[in-house]
């Protein structure tokens, strides 16, 4: 291997190129904490994703005289369409988990009032579940909500201990979901609400017919855009803290890790000042020291990566799944972090190893 080649110098100071190649790969803290922060609104948007997939809630847009006799002309329209299905949804109820950020939070729920409804929702949502066995106080959820709660088949939640509840529902079904996914039964309910499941149209259609609803009468269709734009200013805040306190801490990466570099250069201003003397321009010493640097970038990044996506999985599965929580692999404000921690820290290293490597004077030695 040629003297002048990047990878010279990593060959020959093993050692050494390790440790600068461990302080490059802790960058990957950035895409953790970028996991982590973001948890919560790729949870509510994976959610959001698959409850408003072909169906849509509806509300009455106004409590008034007015506003009902609009939502029952609008109810009757609904249900003369041949390509959906108009369905009545009973009381509210609603479950609140702990997040991995240690804070509460609360998802959708649905109280179907019969059981035919609701398997023709479990039917068009492909969810695996027996209704024609369920109670008529049931409830039914996801594993990722049951271990959250720490519940299992056979428990029932109580009004007492749960708040959102109105009255007693037992656990009777566990979905193949992968969101934080619950649905309760209440047989002869009264119906309060209602939603829609689209049985025909094409997705851009039932988006027209959803606007065309809410254009003709005094109702709500409630679909994942209005969902997601109510997550996005609930959590906008985080973001925008994580990219903060982010640019902080490369900040700080970055004079930690240039002092480490500045003692290993510092050692190689001889060496430098030698291919200064036999006619090396600037732009091949750059050229070698940026390719050295870009080959410790790599072999932190993707051997790194490596270990540490094996890591999360194993963390994910050992420990974090049977809590009911978990971490994306992926997200891209997380890889925004990542990508932001290391140009911060690498610019300004390239810059000041070449201007430092640039003076070397063979006549100093």
């Amino acid at each position: 291997m040629k003297p002048f080649s990047p990878l010279y110098f990593i060959r020959e100071n093993k050692a050494r190129c390790a440790v600068l190649i461990f302080m490059i790969f802790l960058s990957f803290a950035a895409y953790l904490a970028g996991l982590y922060v973001m948890n919560v609104i790729t949870s509510f948007e994976e959610f959001g994703e698959e409850l408003y997939d072909s169906t849509a809630l509806v509300y009455v847009r106004t409590r008034d005289e007015e506003g009902f006799q609009g939502y029952r002309d609008a109810v009757e329209a609904m249900r003369q369409e041949e390509d959906i299905r108009f369905v009545d949804l009973g009381y509210y109820n609603y479950l609140n988990i702990e997040s991995i950020m240690s804070f509460t939070v609360g998802y959708q729920s649905l109280t179907f009032i019969n059981k035919e409804d609701f398997k023709l929702f479990c039917e068009r949502k492909d969810i695996s579940c027996d209704v024609d066995k369920l109670g008529g106080r049931s409830v039914v959820m996801s594993e990722r909500m049951a271990n959250s709660l720490g519940l299992k088949i056979g428990d029932v939640l109580t009004p007492e201990e749960y708040n959102g509840v109105t009255e007693g529902f037992t656990l009777e079904a566990i979905t193949n979901q992968t969101t934080y996914a619950y649905y309760f039964l209440a047989e002869g309910a009264e119906p309060t609400n209602a939603m829609i499941l689209n049985t025909g149209m094409g997705k851009e259609e039932f988006a027209a017919y959803l606007d065309h609803m809410e254009e003709q009468y005094p109702v709500q269709m409630h679909g994942y855009e209005e969902d997601k734009a109510e997550v996005d200013r609930t959590f906008s805040f985080l973001p925008k803290i994580y990219i903060a306190v982010l640019v902080l801490l490369a900040i700080i990466s970055a004079i930690t890790v240039n002092a480490v570099f500045v003692g290993v250069y510092q050692g190689r201003t001889f060496e430098f000042a030698v291919y200064r003397a036999i006619g090396m321009g600037k732009r091949r010493i750059t050229g070698k020291i940026v390719g050295e640097l870009l080959w410790m970038e790599g072999i932190a990044l993707i051997g790194g990566g490596v270990l540490f996506f094996l890591g999360l999985y194993m963390f994910n599965h050992l420990v974090l799944y049977p809590k009911g929580v978990y971490l994306d692999y992926f997200n891209s404000v997380a890889l925004f972090g990542l990508v932001l921690c290391n140009v911060i820290i690498l610019v300004p290293l390239i810059l000041t190893r070449c201007r430092q490597m640039h003076r070397a004077d063979i006549c100093e030695f």
